[in-house]
């Protein structure tokens, strides 16, 4: 598919686009993220975190907001830094591409938590901040894709877009994963129960798709 070609004022001065094969890719980056926050940070590993693998429930919401803490401290101090390379840098996807592998190798060491061993604790915390760290980073050079991806004032389309299809992503991954629970095991955590935080980005309070509203 060609580029598009946009005007900006003057005629001999033209902006070119990507296809709209690149503005997909770049809103299914949502689908693919949002569902991290719906599972882990809130509606299924969190409550299972402090119920059955800390000692008790109050313990457990303690330490899984202190590993949350941890990580939006981290995030904090490190995006303003990588949020000026990635404006300033051409090459993106690498730093997506690196940072979605520290999401999966975070996540992917989750799975070794087991009820009733308290030494799996510290080492699955890590493993949560590592992730939870490692999809923030992507979502901060996956936002600064925006500028490339459409003029100026298509931008807010294209946010709200990629926010809706994360969400939509987010809650088709906890009606399956639920049901997968259930058929499993006949319980489904709570998710009133013990959770440590909305499924929001622990450094700015807000969804991580919501973030690229202000950009």
């Amino acid at each position: 598919m060609a580029m598009t070609a946009i005007s900006l004022g003057n005629p001999a001065v033209q902006r070119t686009y990507p296809p709209r094969s690149a503005v997909i890719g770049w809103i299914f980056f949502d689908w693919a993220a949002q569902p991290y926050f719906t599972l882990i940070t809130t509606f299924v590993f969190a409550p299972y975190f402090a119920t059955h693998v800390a000692p008790d429930p109050a313990s457990g919401q303690a330490l899984w907001g202190f590993a949350t803490a941890a990580a939006g401290m981290a995030i904090a101090l490190l995006s303003p830094v990588l949020g000026a390379i990635a404006d300033a840098s051409g090459r993106r996807k690498p730093w997506i591409a690196a940072f979605g592998a520290l999401l999966v190798i975070g996540a992917s060491l989750m799975w070794f938590g087991k009820p009733g061993e308290a030494s799996v604790i510290p080492p699955l915390l890590f493993a949560y901040a590592i992730a939870t760290v490692g999809v923030e980073f992507a979502t901060v050079f996956n936002n600064a894709m925006m500028p490339t991806l459409v003029p100026p004032e298509r931008i807010g389309r294209l946010s709200g877009t990629g926010w809706a299809t994360g969400y939509v992503g987010g809650i088709l991954s906890l009606i399956l994963v639920l049901g997968f629970l259930a058929a499993n095991s006949g319980s489904v955590p709570s998710p009133t129960k013990a959770t440590a935080s909305p499924a929001r980005s622990p450094a700015s309070g807000s969804s991580s798709s919501c973030c690229r509203c202000s950009c």
